[in-house]
Order: C-alpha cells, then sequence, then structure tokens
C-alpha cells in the first residue's frame, strides 16, 4: 500500500461511507480515512457522481437511506474533498481501444468506461467492495478491496 500514490474510488464505496446503516459503512470509513493520512489523492469521475446520485436516492425513496438533501450535501463534498478527473474525447478513445480486447456488455460497460477513464488519466489503482466486477481488467488495474487499505497499520 505503501506505494500506491493515487486511488481512484468506486461508487459502492461513497454509498458505504455515507450510510451509517450499512454493515460497510465502518470498513467503507476506514478505509478513506486510512488512504488520506497515508497521503494517497483519492479520485473520482462524473461518472461516479452521477452513480452516487442516482444509488443513493434509490436507497432514499426505499427509506434505508439518506434524505435528498443530505445526498447533495455529500454529492458537493465529493466534489471539494476529492479530485476529480475529465470524462472527454480521449477516455471515449481509451474505452473503444479496451473492448477491442475484453469481451464486455450491458452494465459491464459502466465498469469498462471506469477503467478507461482511470487509464487515461495514469491511474492503477481502484478501491472497491465489487472486486469481481474488475476481475476482467486485472491486466491493467489494481483492485484494492476495502479490506486492504482498511488494514493498514
Amino acid at each position: 500500500m505503501r506505494d500506491v500514490r493515487e486511488l481512484f474510488v468506486d461508487t459502492n464505496v461513497l454509498i458505504y461511507a455515507t450510510n451509517e446503516l450499512s454493515v460497510w459503512y465502518p470498513s467503507a470509513t476506514k478505509s478513506l480515512q486510512t488512504a488520506r493520512q497515508l497521503g494517497i489523492d483519492l479520485i473520482l469521475s462524473p461518472q461516479i457522481l452521477r452513480e452516487y446520485l442516482a444509488a443513493a436516492t434509490r436507497l432514499s425513496i426505499s427509506g434505508s437511506g439518506l434524505s435528498v438533501p443530505k445526498i447533495l450535501e455529500n454529492f458537493h463534498t465529493f466534489q471539494a474533498e476529492f479530485r476529480l478527473v475529465e470524462d472527454n474525447r480521449l477516455v471515449l478513445k481509451t474505452l473503444g481501444d479496451l473492448l477491442e480486447k475484453i469481451s464486455v456488455s450491458g452494465k459491464q460497460i459502466h465498469d469498462a468506461n471506469l477503467v478507461a477513464t482511470m487509464l487515461t488519466h495514469g491511474i492503477r489503482h481502484l478501491l472497491t467492495h465489487n472486486t469481481g466486477d474488475f476481475t476482467r481488467f486485472s491486466a491493467f488495474i489494481t483492485v484494492l478491496p476495502l479490506e486492504v487499505i482498511e488494514n493498514e497499520p
């Protein structure tokens, strides 16, 4: 972990870190806190922020999540406290190149776009709870589960 300088943060980490009702809340908050203490640059993309809004408001409607004003407060906090990288034409080119190398379809395209964003911006490490979603991309990025950072000294 000591060699990681930049860490792309997946949507599920944000969902867990902002919902105290989640069983993953302690792991997510500890992982983000530890990464910051280690001086790791935490990174998001517009896609991650959109996914956060979609997932968090869906949970809000079901009664198991945060209020919409709190979700919007988190949305603005993320933009202030995390580095935001662009989703641009270069990301689209990288996505196309990636899809020529790896078989991906349907909702997996969202994961592929996340990886394309990382590659375009030279980011090699992803923090996620859903490690299995990114197994197919292991030749391109290093996937770190919440527990790896959470357990750092």
